[in-house]
C-alpha cells in the first residue's frame, strides 16, 4: 500500500540579469532591449512511499524558456538524479520565443546561448528544488476542462504550396485542462494549466513569458501567493496565436500578449470556480521509450561542399554538417516519457516540436486520461505527420536547416510514433 502523493512547490525568477540575445526569431539582433514580463521556473516535486518506507520521487519543472536544449538536459538531469534521488525528471518549457536560447546545437538564427546564463539557470533550479523539498505535503488531485480560442492552425495551401498563414479549417486543440492540487486542509497548493498554442504573439526584442506566463501570474495572484502554477504546453508545432489581418498573420506587442494571457487566465479561473472531478490515487511511476526517427536521406560530403559557400541559411547548414560529421546520421532519437499522477491523469512528453495531430492522437487514444507535453527533456526539432511531409511547408521542410538536421524525416515516422504512443498508453505494468 502506497502513502498519499506528496507535493512540494517553488517558483524562481530565471530572468537574465544582462541583455543577452533572445531565441526563436532570426530578425532580432543584439541583446534584448527591455523586460516586459519576468521569466520564471515553476518547480513541482512529487513523492510517494511504500510500506517499507521506500520513496518514489519525480520532478516536474515548467520554465519560461523556448526549450531545454538536449545538451543542457544531458548535463543537468544526471546531477538532479544523483543529488536528490529523483527517479523521474521532467524539464518542460512553455516555448516562449521571448527568452534565452538554451542550446548550441542549432544555427545561430534561432538564437545564440549565453554560457553565463546557463550556469545561472542551473543554480536557480537547484535553489528552487531545495525550496520545494522543504514544503512537501500530501495532496489530492482534481481536474476540470474548458476552452480558449487563442490558437489557429498555421499551415495553409496557397497556389499548390503550404505557406504559414491562418487556416481556420485546419486542426487545432482549443481545450484547456486544469489540474488542481489541494492540501489536506483544502487550500490549493498547485495548479497545472495545459493548453496548446505557440507563444509567438510578439517578436519584439524584449523579455517576455508570453501569454502563458502572463496567464499564470494572474492566476497565482488571484488564488493567493502560496499557490504555484505551471503552464504545460501541448503539441503546438503548427498552432499559432490568431493575430490575423487580411488573411495574414501579424505580430503583436505587449498589449496583445496581455490580452491573450487575460483570456486564458479568465477561463482557468472560471474552471477553478466550478466543481471539478476528483481523481483516483495511483502509484507514482513513469516509463520512458526512445525510438529512432529515420531521416529521408543523408547528404553526401560532395553535396554539402557544393552548398557550403552560400551566404544564406543553407550555406550555414552545410558548413555545420561538414564541421560536425556526427550530424550526418540516418536517424535521431525521439524520447517519450509517461508519468502517472492519478488513475485518470498521466503525461506523455516529447523532446520535440510535435504538431497538433499527435497531441490529439494521445488524448483520443487514452480517452482523455493522458495529456501530451512537447518541449520536454531536450529538443530535436519539428516532428510533422506523413501528410505534412508530403505537402512540404515550414514544419516538415523549411525548419530542417535551422535545427541542423540532415534532411526531412522519412514518411514512415508517423506510424512508428503512433505505435509507440499506443504502447505507452497501454503500458500498465513494469514502469521504471
Amino acid at each position: 500500500m502506497k502513502t498519499p502523493l506528496k507535493l512540494g512547490t517553488s517558483k524562481v525568477d530565471i530572468t537574465p540579469g544582462t541583455p543577452i540575445p533572445l531565441a526563436g526569431f532570426a530578425h532580432r539582433t543584439g541583446g534584448f532591449k527591455h523586460i516586459a514580463h519576468q521569466l520564471y521556473a515553476r518547480i513541482h516535486c512529487f513523492e510517494q512511499s511504500d510500506d517499507l518506507g521506500t520513496k518514489t520521487t519525480a520532478l516536474l519543472v515548467s520554465a519560461d524558456l523556448i526549450w531545454w536544449g538536449t545538451d543542457l538536459v544531458e548535463k543537468l538531469t544526471p546531477k538532479l538524479r544523483d543529488r536528490y534521488g529523483f527517479l523521474t525528471v521532467i524539464l518542460h518549457a512553455t516555448h516562449t520565443h521571448s527568452g534565452p536560447q538554451t542550446s548550441d546545437c542549432f544555427l545561430e538564427a534561432l538564437g545564440k546561448p549565453d554560457p553565463h546564463y546557463l550556469e545561472d539557470l542551473e543554480q536557480w533550479q537547484l535553489v528552487g528544488i531545495e525550496q520545494a523539498l522543504q514544503n512537501m505535503e500530501p495532496v489530492t488531485i482534481q481536474r476540470g476542462t474548458g476552452q480558449c480560442l487563442i490558437g489557429v492552425n498555421r499551415r495553409k495551401e496557397c497556389d499548390g504550396q503550404i505557406v504559414m498563414a491562418p487556416n481556420e479549417s485546419g486542426p487545432v486543440d482549443s481545450s484547456v485542462t486544469v489540474i488542481r492540487f489541494r492540501a489536506l486542509s483544502g487550500r490549493i497548493k498547485g495548479l497545472f494549466v495545459h493548453y496548446t498554442c505557440h507563444p509567438t504573439t510578439t517578436g519584439d526584442n524584449e523579455i517576455s513569458s508570453e501569454y502563458c506566463g502572463v496567464a499564470m501570474e494572474r492566476i497565482e495572484q488571484s488564488l493567493g501567493e502560496n499557490v504555484i502554477g505551471a503552464f504545460l504546453q501541448g503539441c503546438c508545432g503548427d498552432i499559432r496565436p490568431a493575430l490575423i489581418n487580411d488573411d495574414e498573420f501579424y505580430r503583436g506587442h505587449r498589449m496583445e500578449v496581455e490580452r491573450f494571457g487575460s483570456w486564458l487566465s479568465e477561463e482557468v479561473l472560471r474552471i477553478n470556480s466550478l466543481p471539478m472531478d476528483e481523481l483516483t490515487p495511483t502509484d507514482l511511476k513513469s516509463m520512458t521509450m526512445v525510438l529512432p526517427l529515420a531521416f529521408h536521406s543523408v547528404p553526401t560530403v560532395n553535396e554539402l561542399e557544393e552548398q557550403a559557400n552560400r551566404t544564406d541559411i543553407h550555406g550555414e547548414w552545410a558548413r555545420l554538417l561538414l564541421h560536425q560529421p556526427q550530424r550526418r546520421k540516418a536517424s535521431i532519437p525521439l524520447e517519450m516519457t509517461r508519468l502517472d499522477l492519478a488513475k485518470e491523469l498521466s503525461f506523455i512528453t516529447f523532446n520535440a516540436e510535435i504538431v497538433v495531430d499527435y497531441g490529439t492522437f494521445v488524448m483520443d487514444t487514452s480517452h482523455g486520461r493522458m495529456l501530451p507535453l512537447g518541449y520536454t527533456n531536450g529538443m530535436i526539432g519539428y516532428v510533422p505527420t506523413s501528410e505534412q511531409l508530403a505537402q512540404g511547408g515550414y514544419e516538415s521542410q523549411g525548419s530542417v536547416p535551422y535545427f541542423g538536421l540532415p534532411s526531412p524525416f522519412h514518411p514512415q515516422v508517423e506510424g512508428i510514433i503512433c505505435s509507440t504512443i499506443s504502447q505507452l498508453i497501454g503500458e500498465e505494468q513494469n514502469h521504471e
